[in-house]
């Protein structure tokens, strides 16, 4: 049994966003049309962080399954907070081939989910992005709303102002990124944002969801925990509401359950056609996202085909 082993850094490199985003497109449609196979994802507390075990198969074509770890204390460690492993399995034999970090594949793939939801869900014209929070994932959501959308201008907040301006520098050294203004204030982000993203560990709301100017649009990726929420019940209330998937949500949306609201459709149905996008330019629509399974198999499936037709990656003998 031969089994490809692949690095982070190389399956960031065979996973570029603008395809990251394509393939969340057909990932998320399929899910909504049941050709996903995906239980709820399993869940280990222990006492320094957690565990959860996701596994997935798209139309068929083989079974991904990834270990997860949040261990908030390893930033004192000098170790990466989420960590993991993803096994992608042969679907006539059952036979495992291939081994990869997960840890960049899934910060690419929800990046990608995000940038999916504004192109479906954010006003066309929407030109200035705000972003709470500036770490890993807000880097990944601007990258992905880069994709479908030409921004002028970045607008970041973050508790720790430091983590703020190191987004800044970081970002203005790549080509092509537009203006990015750190403000003191989570409120400033609001006033001025077309399109909102928190992107936080924040157990409690972020901001006052009143102030959201009408035709905003949300993406809520932080926290996928019952008890835990970014948004208040008036960003929530006034919203159209699009979650990754309805079971999920359900159990893991601490936005939507803690503010006691149903989704008004799945980010697949929009792809799908079966339910409505935004319906004009004032409508504030939300996409709120717990991260589902069906993201990472459609994302490995794409890159372990990618690592075998390149050569790329360890073969090892199990």
């Amino acid at each position: 049994m031969t089994i490809r082993v692949l690095t982070g850094d190389q399956v960031a490199g065979l996973l570029p966003m603008d395809q990251a985003i394509q393939l969340m497109r057909q990932g998320f449609g399929a899910l909504s049309s049941g050709r996903a196979v995906m239980p709820l994802r399993a869940r280990v507390d222990m006492e320094c962080g957690d565990a959860h075990l996701m596994p997935a198969s798209l139309d068929g074509t083989g079974l991904c399954v990834k270990i997860v770890t949040t261990y908030p204390g390893n930033r004192e460690l000098s170790l990466p907070v989420v960590q993991g492993m993803l096994l992608v399995f042969d679907p006539q034999t059952g036979s495992p081939r291939a081994l990869m970090d997960c840890r960049r594949l899934t910060a690419i793939r929800t990046g990608a989910g995000g940038g999916l939801a504004v192109d479906l869900l954010s006003r066309p014209d929407s030109r200035v992005l705000g972003l709470i929070g500036a770490g890993v994932q807000s880097q990944m959501q601007l990258r992905a709303a880069l994709c479908v959308r030409r921004l002028d201008h970045v607008v970041v907040y973050d508790a720790v102002p430091a983590n703020a301006h190191a987004l800044q520098r970081q970002l203005a050294a790549e080509e092509q990124t537009p203006a990015i203004e750190v403000v003191e204030s989570v409120a400033e982000v609001v006033r001025q944002a077309d399109i909102l993203i928190t992107a936080t560990t924040s157990r409690t709301p972020t901001f006052d969801g009143r102030a959201v100017r009408p035709g905003t649009h949300i993406n809520a990726i932080g926290v996928y925990m019952p008890d835990r929420r970014e948004l208040d019940e008036h960003a929530v209330g006034r919203a159209y509401v699009v979650v990754d998937c309805r079971r999920a949500a359900e159990h893991e949306a601490g936005d939507l359950i803690l503010a006691g609201r149903a989704p008004d459709a799945e980010l697949g149905e929009v792809v799908n056609g079966t339910a409505a996008g935004r319906k004009d330019d004032q409508q504030i629509t939300l996409f709120k996202s717990v991260g589902v399974a069906v993201q990472d198999a459609v994302a490995a499936s794409w890159v372990l085909n990618q690592a075998e037709q390149s050569g790329i990656g360890v073969e090892i003998d199990l």
